[in-house]
């Protein structure tokens, strides 16, 4: 009986046995079998279109990397890359996929290598800077290198290959020609917005690339019409894969090994890959080091030549000190008028007093240097806007309205939004005001000491002045600036913008709130002081009870604000509809803009409804 029990069981244990050791070699696979194997691998990818278009077609890649090395990959997607940048830098990213000039200053401030350069479907593995005209406007290049100063001319973004450093390299340095100099007007932007620019005529010239060209005749067709490029550069080396230089070296190679024999070979795997890698709008990634971004180190020599010659430099900045003299020199003598009237106005004469007690006193007559003072800042006021109406392009106001079926043909897709991501982008909106909420509420957190120790009637004048002066700091640092240094201590996503909201919005509440405790009664104080309580019972149960409800409205008032500031904090990537809006923006996707704007428009419209429920309540 019992070897009858043994020869059943034996098959049950040998399929145990072997579904024990299948399995070995699984687990095996999707854990890190070397000790200096990091935990996970955080891929950057600068992409214009965003990851809602971008996620999908990075993300079977990006799998099948995880599967080969056996340690999980988590993909960031990003519009800005020097946010990617300094993320790498603080070992928050550890591969990215960038284009050329990021990955010059991946190289130099995160110390990343480059392992792998793209190549195209066409087999190219790069792409032009081009200058560009609107079609039929007969300008060609004599007429740029003429420099005669009636050309209105669109530059790229300082740190743009294409947009400013080939055109600059390559044709504007050789013929020694300074922009600033030669044209009537230079003004900086993307290649989408100088490209509607050069279509609808408010620029002459501007710098775009044979990718943007490419883009714009697949997405926008009647823009791209009005456009034909006249120049184009030498080739640019295109995008590549960047690692972190402080990653293992077995780890390097294996992901440099991935990279180059992916979409590789024969068989139904290799036709998987090659699928994937046509989504991408690649044909294969070919090995490279960091000398193939040598054209964009020349090109940044070249710029550092240019920006350090001041021999050759010297008759256009003469030429700028006189137009600075002409756009700053009534402001400034509308500044020293005021601080003369200021100065005079300081010594006023005390009204004589009545020797009768029964005689009511004349009221007090306004000083001449009251009225000069009030003259001064009025008229300044009106001396600035005259002088500032050229500087703001206000005589361009008729464009308004010459240029309509310009509008039209552009804001024809805002007319027709795309509702087939509602879920997504909603979910993002609700990221957004989760941003604000959470933002709003640190600040209330922060801003409740800050104020009672910058009210003069509750803190000695050695404390109010410095918290004060802390405040303004607070208040004065940008929230772009401010989110982006906390992604590099946090990481890309919500709570940078969180931190960003929180710390700029601390600033503002506690001058709001420490005004509103300076304008306390001063009784209920007293009262609690007579009782024999300490300093905290005075605040808590003579200050506070007077001031909560104000503080509820100043911080709710903040919050619906915040609302809508948490939206620009996405041009960073630190998360929310923001990063959507913008990367739509980029993808020229006008019909999920359009969408984006009428969920914004409807969230601020629910979120000002209960704010003022709520102050309602309160007051």
């Amino acid at each position: 009986m019992i070897r009858a029990f043994f020869t059943r069981l034996a098959p049950a244990l040998a399929a145990a046995v072997a579904v024990v050791a299948l399995g070995l070699p699984a687990q095996a696979q999707t854990a890190p079998t070397r000790p200096d194997a990091p935990d996970k691998l955080v891929f950057s990818i600068l992409s214009a279109e965003g990851q809602a278009s971008s996620g999908p077609l990075w993300t079977p890649l990006l799998d099948d990397l995880e599967r080969e090395l056996g340690i999980p990959v988590e993909p960031i997607f990003g519009s800005n890359y020097s946010v990617l940048v300094e993320a790498m830098s603080a070992d928050q990213t550890q591969i990215g996929w960038f284009s050329a000039l990021p990955a010059v200053q991946a190289i130099d401030r995160a110390g990343a290598e480059v392992i792998a350069r793209a190549v195209d479907v066409e087999g190219k593995d790069s792409y032009t800077s081009t200058l560009i005209v609107r079609r039929g406007s007969g300008i060609t290049i004599e007429d740029i290198v003429a420099c005669d100063r009636t050309l209105d001319f669109g530059l790229g973004d300082a740190q743009s290959t294409s947009g400013t450093l080939a055109p600059m390299t390559y044709f504007f340095s050789p013929r020694n020609i300074d922009p600033r100099a030669c044209f009537a007007t230079v003004r900086s932007a993307n290649h989408q917005a100088n490209s509607f620019a050069t279509a609808n005529g408010q620029v002459d010239v501007a710098t775009s690339n044979s990718v943007n060209t490419v883009f714009l005749t697949r997405q926008n067709p009647e823009i791209a019409s009005q456009i034909e490029v006249i120049w184009e550069s030498p080739p640019i080396p295109e995008s590549g894969i960047l690692v972190k230089g402080d990653l293992p070296r077995w780890l390097k190679a294996e992901i440099a090994e991935f990279f180059t024999g992916y979409g590789q070979g024969f068989g139904p795997e290799a036709d998987r890959q090659r699928r994937i890698m046509q989504g991408l709008n690649y044909s294969q990634f070919r090995a490279a080091d960091n000398s193939y971004l040598n054209p964009i180190r020349e090109m940044k020599a070249d710029q550092a030549r240019r920006e350090g010659t001041p021999p050759e430099v010297a008759p256009p900045e003469a030429l700028n000190l006189v137009q600075m003299a002409r756009q700053w020199g009534p402001f400034g003598l509308v500044g020293l008028l005021i601080l003369f009237a200021l100065l005079a106005n300081m010594r006023r004469q005390a009204a004589p007093a009545s020797r009768d007690p029964a005689t009511v006193p004349p009221p007090p007559e306004k000083s001449t240097a009251a009225w000069s003072l009030d003259l001064l800042l009025w008229g300044g006021l009106a001396i600035i806007l005259i002088a500032s109406f050229g500087r703001v392009d206000m005589p361009n106001l008729g464009n308004l309205f010459t240029n309509t079926e310009n509008m039209r043909n552009y804001g024809r897709d805002f007319l027709s939004p795309d509702f087939s991501d509602w879920q997504l982008l909603v979910g993002q909106m609700w990221l957004t005001v989760q941003i604000a909420l959470w933002g709003t509420f640190l600040a209330v957190f922060i801003a409740v000491p800050l104020s009672l120790m910058a009210s003069r009637n509750l803190s000695p004048p050695w404390l109010v002045w410095p918290v004060r002066r802390f405040m303004d700091l607070l208040r004065s640092i940008p929230d772009l600036v401010s989110a982006t240094l906390f992604i590099v201590a946090v990481g890309l996503g919500p709570l940078a913008g969180v931190l960003a909201i929180g710390l700029n919005t601390a600033g503002v509440l506690a001058k709001l709130f420490s005004e509103a405790v300076e304008s306390i009664d001063a009784g209920p104080i007293d009262g609690v002081k007579a009782t024999g309580a300490g300093r905290l019972h005075e605040i808590a149960w003579g200050v506070i009870p007077q001031v909560a409800p104000l503080w509820t409205s100043f911080a709710l008032y903040r919050f619906e604000s915040n609302s809508r500031a948490a939206t620009v904090l996405g041009l960073i990537g630190a998360g929310g509809i923001g990063q959507v809006l913008f990367e739509s923006l980029q993808a020229f996707d006008y019909n999920t803009v359009s969408t984006i704007a009428i969920i914004i428009i409807v969230a601020v419209t629910l979120i000002d409804m209960l704010s003022q429920a709520m102050r309602k309540r309160l007051l």
